[in-house]
């Protein structure tokens, strides 16, 4: 299996991944009955850092096949790992720091800067719009030119997205728009400035952070497509289960009602 030391042999969602399959692997198995009724396997320290790991692999699985003229690198730490870029896409319309917000089965409201996720404030336009500028500023000052970084927020499967008002300076988009809408975009990069900047955009030092530190990265997404199966499951079960009960009380009334309405009769 391949062991990965490089910003480019990173995969999307790597470093959520990794955080959660540590912490899975102090957490106790679930107990026969509580599997067949559908507990998740997840802790609930764990489920935030799992759904952002599943959403940037969606993400990045779908960058990954923009084709040749494009280059992608996943999870690019910038200052010493406190932040990472999701996503760097460069290309032929330019350079685009991604950002992925998951939060299935969800209603998302944009107005502005006030991004808002089934009603609860979040701070993503900020962060987006932070990790594009530093995205900018160092890979500019490593290439020794100015280089324009668009931030963009990739809203994965929502319910519904309603962008009021365009926050300034940040795209927001829904997970099934972004393939469509980089590749109808202006060129502005030629096949030079691409691969300067992906060269660049590929060495540590450009953004002032520490070796990324060697991981099989194969062995990585098999721990963690097992953990996803595991989810699955639970999930199907609770679906199941809530069925079940669903029918259960259905029978209960319709039973209920037919004795009532024979006793009615009978006087």
């Amino acid at each position: 299996m391949p062991v990965s030391s490089s910003l480019r042999g990173r995969i999307p969602g790597q470093a959520a991944m990794s955080e959660v399959v540590a912490a899975q692997a102090t957490v106790a198995g679930r107990p026969k009955l509580a599997r067949f009724f559908g507990q998740s396997p997840l802790s609930p320290g764990t489920r935030p850092l799992f759904r952002a790991a599943v959403g940037e692999l969606l993400v990045g699985e779908m960058l990954d096949t923009l084709g040749p003229r494009w280059d992608v690198l996943h999870v690019v730490p910038i200052e010493g790992g406190v932040k990472d870029i999701d996503h760097l896409v460069i290309g032929p319309p330019g350079v685009f720091a991604i950002v992925t917000v998951n939060f299935p089965g969800q209603e998302v409201r944009v107005t502005g800067d006030s991004l808002t996720v089934s009603g609860a404030r979040s701070d993503e336009v900020a962060t987006a719009r932070d990790l594009g500028e530093r995205a900018a500023y160092l890979l500019g000052s490593a290439a020794a030119r100015s280089i324009a970084v668009t931030p963009v927020i990739v809203i994965v499967a929502p319910t519904r997205l309603a962008l009021r008002e365009p926050p300034q300076g940040v795209t927001v988009l829904g997970s099934r728009q972004l393939l469509h809408h980089l590749e109808k975009l202006d060129r502005t990069l030629s096949g030079a400035d691409i691969a300067l900047i992906s060269d660049v955009a590929d060495r540590d030092t450009t953004w002032q952070t520490l070796p990324v530190p060697a991981q099989d990265v194969l062995l990585l997404r098999d721990e963690f497509d097992e953990l996803k199966s595991a989810v699955q499951e639970a999930t199907q079960a609770r679906v199941f289960w809530a069925i079940v009960g669903f029918a259960a009380i259905a029978v209960c009334l319709w039973v209920t009602t037919a004795v009532l309405v024979q006793h009615l009769l009978r006087h």
